[in-house]
This record gives C-alpha cells, structure tokens and sequence, in this order.
C-alpha cells in the first residue's frame, strides 16, 4: 500500500510542498534585508556580525538547511550525514572558516532531544572549526537559536561556549581590484510563511512530518540547474543587483544559485534563452542545501580569490567534491560595474 501512495502522491506532494512553503512579498523582503544590513555594529541585540577578510587569501564554505533530524523517515539530513561530515572534515583541514547559515536543526518536527545524540557526528565537525573559524545563523526552523540562554543550554556538550547565534553576517572583504563585501544571511527575511509563522510550524509538525514519515518522502529532489527559478530567489536577487561592491549568499529555499546564473554553464532552455546570462548582475548567490533526497549536499565557496558552487556526492567510494560552477572575484566584480540593460 505504502508503495502504491508514494508512486501516486509523491509528484503532487512535492508540487504543494513548493506551492505552499513561501510566501516572500517584495516590499518586506527588501525592507528586512536592509534593516539588517544597516544593524551592523549593534552591540546589543548583535544581529550582524562583522567579519574582516582579504577574499584574495582567505578560505570560507558556506553550508545551510541541513535540517538535523531523529534518523527517522521524516528526517532529511540523515541520508546526507556522511557526506556533509566527509566535506566538513576536508574544510577543516584545508584551514577553511565555516559559515553555518541557518536551519541547521529541523525545530518544526522534531524536539531537541530527538535531534542532538542522533546528531553528534556532525555536531563535532562542526565545532572542530572552533574557536576562530566557525560563525553560526539562525533561519526559520531553528529561530530557537536567537535566544542565547537556548544556545548554552542544549549546544554546550557539543560546543565551546559563548557561541552567538547571528541572523546575518557582513564580510568586509579586501581584494586586489578593491572592497568587496559579502552579505550573508538564511533567507527567510520577509517570508510570510517562513518568518516566525505558528501555522507553517504547526502543519508541519502535525501533518507534513507524520505523511512524510509514512510516504517515506523526501521533497527535496536534486536541483539540476543553478538560474532563478524560485520567486524567493528572483526577489533576493533583484535587492542584491540594487547593492553597491555587494554579494548576496543565502539558503532557505534549497534550490542552489551562482552568480544569479549570469555565468550558467550547462545549456539553456527555449524557455531560459530569452533571461539568462548578459541581462544578469552576477550579485546573488543560494547555497542550496544539505538534505537532498539522493544524499548529495552543495554549498557555496570563496577561496583564494574565487567563488564556487559545490557538491559533495558519494555516488562511487567515497565522498567526493565536485566543482558545479566557479568564477574569479575579479570577473565578478567587473560585471557588476557594469551597466545593466534596461
């Protein structure tokens, strides 16, 4: 019976999912991107954490939504485990900072107790970039983390304490062609139903995760394109094309982005041909995510003086990181100097 509901329920589950899991409203997006932008250097509420960097030296993996879980069938990270531990590791070793961006734990279906000793491999990855190289945010399922006391109370076996929790983070970056910063924030800023939204909490706690559970239904099917499909990503890119020397990284709705798909490396569509790539300011940038549903997870790069999307796949062996997209710092910031047709 289970196998017959999945074959039947699994495409329109999949299109609800996305039909019902955003609701990003222009006007409030803008408004909440650059209300925290402009918080830089509050002391008190420290949303924005500030970062000094030379881009043309400096080495950071960007990795968001990875959705920790129980191990049962509602969680979407447990296929990804072994290779997210895998690429943490390598990162690591490679004297890479960290950037944890939000959704990290899966707070909508799970309690905190059912998430963290299922999770302690990757939790100790993760904490192995401390003291100096690791910067965590919060998105919109687990906004428990903007609470400090939460923080020091549930993470501490794990991590060294304080650990603050950002909602955003400013590289001020420094390369050889000038400033360059980097903005950096989950995404959720101004998402009707993402954005602190008791109804989205309670349907998916009381009735996605216990269909999920069921179907054994993974939403989160490999992205095959890097462009601007998503309407969350298409209003996040038109605020980060209005920013001056600025580039936009986000998360939250997995579906991975590079250079808002000015630099798009595999062949159009009839449908894209018309969009993509001149009439696009290189500014914004999706992680993607790190529960996708054939266990592969993508992320965002800079290193060295260059921008990357990446995947880490285990299709063979072994983990093993692939390079989907790259492009130098320089090109980047020449394209955006440059005037866009109107």
């Amino acid at each position: 019976m289970r196998k017959l509901l999945q074959k039947l329920l699994k495409r329109p589950i999949i299109w609800l999912s996305a039909y019902f899991a955003a609701a990003p409203q222009r006007d409030l997006v803008f408004k909440s991107l650059t209300g925290l932008l402009e918080s830089g250097g509050n002391l008190i509420n420290k949303r924005l954490q500030l970062v000094e960097a030379d881009l043309d030296q400096g080495k950071f993996i960007i990795f968001s939504d990875q959705h920790k879980g129980n191990k049962s069938w509602a969680d979407d990270f447990a296929g990804c485990e072994k290779n997210y531990v895998a690429a943490l590791t390598y990162y690591n070793e490679a004297g890479y900072h960290f950037i944890n961006m939000g959704d990290s734990e899966e707070l909508w279906k799970f309690r905190m107790h059912e998430i963290l000793p299922q999770n302690e491999n990757a939790f100790h990855a993760e904490a192995a970039f401390q003291p100096h190289r690791y910067i965590k945010t919060f998105g919109n399922h687990d906004v428990l983390w903007k609470n400090p006391l939460d923080v020091a109370l549930n993470l501490v076996k794990y991590f060294a304490m304080p650990l603050y929790v950002y909602e955003g983070i400013l590289i001020k970056g420094h390369t050889s062609n000038g400033p360059l910063s980097v903005f950096l924030t989950h995404g959720h800023q101004g998402d009707k139903m993402s954005d602190n939204n008791a109804v989205s909490t309670w349907l998916v706690s009381h009735f996605w995760m216990p269909l999920q559970r069921y179907l054994r239904i993974n939403i989160n099917t490999p992205s095959n394109d890097h462009f601007l499909r998503n309407r969350h990503n298409q209003i996040m890119y038109e605020w980060s094309s209005q920013q001056e020397n600025l580039l936009l990284i986000t998360g939250h709705t997995h579906q991975p982005v590079f250079a808002s798909g000015r630099y798009y490396q595999h062949k159009p569509s009839e449908f894209d041909a018309a969009q993509i790539p001149e009439n696009r300011n290189p500014t914004y940038y999706n992680t993607g995510c790190c529960c996708f549903s054939d266990g592969d997870i993508t992320g965002i790069e800079i290193s060295e003086g260059k921008i990357r999307l990446v995947k880490w796949t285990h299709e063979e062996v072994a983990p093993e990181r692939m390079i989907l997209e790259e492009q130098d710092l320089r090109i980047v910031m020449n394209d955006m100097k440059k005037k866009l047709p109107s």
